[in-house]
């Protein structure tokens, strides 16, 4: 069995989840959008990079590491070459290199990474920090390339092993060569861990060798200087998968369990990573690792969660009173009394500064993504590209809702559109509701998108400055008056919309019937309640039926929508776009039925249905 480099970079996360891994414990990662979603980005600059070296080849024997191994070999030993995904094989470590080029004696050892900097502002090299030590951000990527430098250097004793680490360069601009729509990601399946996914190429490759958005770093030093920890950690690891069954490394159970990706409630205890760990207390509820910023708990060098499985206890209700301290306490405490007594709970002071936000009230939900193949050219790398807003209004005390919404449909690039209309909605009176900052966050950027790109709009820009400035009144956070005034045992640790959402559905049997919201009231085959993002309807694509239901299906489907396989398809676009507006309106319904909630629950009258 092979430690590969995914395996041990998932070991230094923690040892024992090698052992779930390699024997296919359920993983929260399995099928994951979100991860799908970056993986993709990764895929298609990948792809960039091998377009850099035209006289580069595939090796092949992709499901048959030795055969790999040996095709790898006999090509090196040809002379100087390029090989794309060179398997290479030393006793049980193993890895798949992306580039790997021999010239002469040496062998460059190229990693590509979807991950950024920026030339201009980090310069050459952003992989240590300013006292000169490697930055911790980067050193992940850094053990990876490390990782494949030792297997080189055993596997080919004779050569000399160069790392590099190809990059994406946000100092770049995409041209119409480099572009999201220049990429077709396709995956074929196979043996566990061995699915190989190809990505098709329609741009001009030589123009894309002329300008691109990648930038290619010698990381020699940085690799120097962790190469002995990487090999002593690589051949601990490795030792463990040498007898059957493989070791398993035990755990060290705290605070950092909260992360981790076997924490599942799929498959039984014995294919259970967090229950094999954690024995009975995994069976613990209300879990300790469910509390809200559980990792803050105690301070920087206090793990508070493993003193309490020291005490045999993970009971979130036994949190020690002097563990919760700063920031983060009050929500804490609060969490705490009211689980254990499982009630709700609204302030005294919630109603009275909702009655002080001046009417009309928008409710506003933004779609955007950003990503490191840019959808239009002139963009750069992880620029946002903001192509969806939805708005809830209520004009006055006991108006109706009217809901109002605006999707990019033009291959261009859509953000300023997005600021105008958005702009005209909104205008300049009344409460913005929104859920995190994230939405103003977008706002400043579309501002900056303005300057960069020398768009001379100076009432446009005027009034982004004015939604944007810091400390607005007229911008209120609905998530920071949950955090300060609400809470309902279903939310758990966690301040998501969805969350918070479905707590207060299940609670509200009269809001839930009014006809505003009653389209979202269904139940599954038991009769149980859906939460109302599983209540949204599929709609036929093709052969099959599909919805959106969280953040990453919206820019995907908006990305095939856009620029995949059924642009060209009218049927197949137009339900695509439904499913986006029928999502995004729910991210706002989901806002407005919250503050009907804290009315109602102050006493105060609730809306008129439209």
């Amino acid at each position: 069995m092979f430690l590969t480099k995914n395996d041990f970079l998932v070991a230094r996360t923690c040892p024992t989840k090698l052992y779930y891994m390699k024997l296919g414990y359920a993983s929260l990662l399995d099928d994951d959008p979100y991860m799908e979603f970056l993986a993709d980005g990764g895929y298609m600059v990948e792809a960039m990079a091998k377009l850099l070296f035209p006289d580069g080849r595939e090796v092949g024997q992709w499901d048959e590491p030795m055969r790999a191994f040996q095709e790898t070999r006999e090509a090196l030993a040809g002379g100087d070459t390029t090989l794309f995904e060179a398997t290479v094989v030393h006793e049980n470590l193993l890895t798949r290199v992306d580039i790997l080029q021999r010239q002469g004696a040496t062998l460059h050892v190229i990693e590509v990474k979807s991950s950024s900097f920026n030339s201009e502002t980090e310069g050459a090299n952003p992989f240590r920090g300013k006292k000169g030590g490697i930055a911790s951000e980067w050193r992940e990527y850094l053990e990876d390339i490390a990782f494949q430098t030792v297997v080189l250097q055993r596997a080919f004793p004779e050569s000399k092993v160069v790392p590099f680490l190809c990059i994406v360069d946000k100092a770049k601009s995409a041209t119409e060569n480099a572009t999201f729509d220049d990429f077709r990601v396709r995956r074929s399946s196979g043996a566990a861990g061995l699915a190989k996914t190809s990505v098709e190429y329609l741009g001009n490759a030589d123009s894309l060798r002329k300008q691109h958005v990648l930038a290619i770093l010698n990381v020699t030093s940085e690799v120097g200087e962790i190469i002995a920890d990487v090999t002593a950690a690589a051949e601990e690891f490795a030792k463990t998968l040498t007898s059957s069954p493989i070791q398993k490394i035990g755990p060290t159970i705290g605070v950092k369990c909260k992360k981790c990706e076997f924490r599942t409630e799929r498959g039984d205890e014995q294919t259970n990573g967090f229950h094999e760990c954690w024995g009975p207390l995994a069976e613990i509820q209300p879990h300790v690792l469910d509390l809200f910023r559980v990792d803050a708990l105690g301070g920087k060098n206090r793990d508070v969660v493993a003193e309490m499985v020291a005490k045999n206890t993970a009971l979130l209700t036994e949190v020690p009173n002097d563990a919760m301290q700063g920031a983060y306490a009050a929500r804490q405490s609060l969490q705490i009394e009211y689980t254990k007594n499982n009630r709700e709970f609204i302030s005294d002071k919630l109603p009275a500064i909702l009655a002080t936000h001046p009417y009309p009230l928008y409710f506003i939900d933004f779609e955007c993504s950003r990503i490191a193949v840019p959808y239009h050219a002139g963009m750069r790398p992880y620029e946002i590209s903001a192509f969806q807003w939805s708005c809830n209004t209520i004009s006055h005390p006991s108006g109706e809702i009217k809901h109002a919404g605006w999707l990019n449909a033009d291959e261009v690039f859509p953000s300023f559109e997005f600021a105008r209309t958005l702009k005209s909605q909104i205008g300049e009176e009344g409460t913005v509701y929104i859920w995190s900052n994230y939405e103003i966050a977008v706002l400043r950027e579309i501002r900056q998108q303005m300057d960069s790109y020398g768009l001379n709009e100076p009432e446009l820009g005027a009034w982004l400055d004015r939604v944007t400035t810091k400390g607005n009144p007229r911008v209120v956070d609905l998530l920071n008056l949950a955090k300060d005034h609400y809470f309902h045992p279903l939310m758990g640790g966690s301040l998501s919309i969805k969350y918070a959402l479905r707590a207060a559905w299940t609670s509200n049997n009269k809001l839930r019937a009014n006809p505003v919201f009653a389209k979202y009231l269904k139940t599954d085959e038991h009769g149980r309640l859906l939460d109302p993002y599983l209540s949204l309807p599929p709609l036929p694509i093709g052969e099959k039926e599909e919805v959106v239901q969280e953040g990453t299906g919206a820019m995907r489907v908006y990305q095939e929508m856009m620029f995949g396989f059924v642009k060209e398809d009218a049927t197949r676009r137009e339900s695509y776009r439904k499913l986006l507006l029928q999502y995004c309106e729910l991210d706002t319904i989901a806002m407005v039925f919250l503050w009907t909630h804290w009315l109602t629950l102050s006493g105060q009258k609730e809306i008129t249905p439209s």
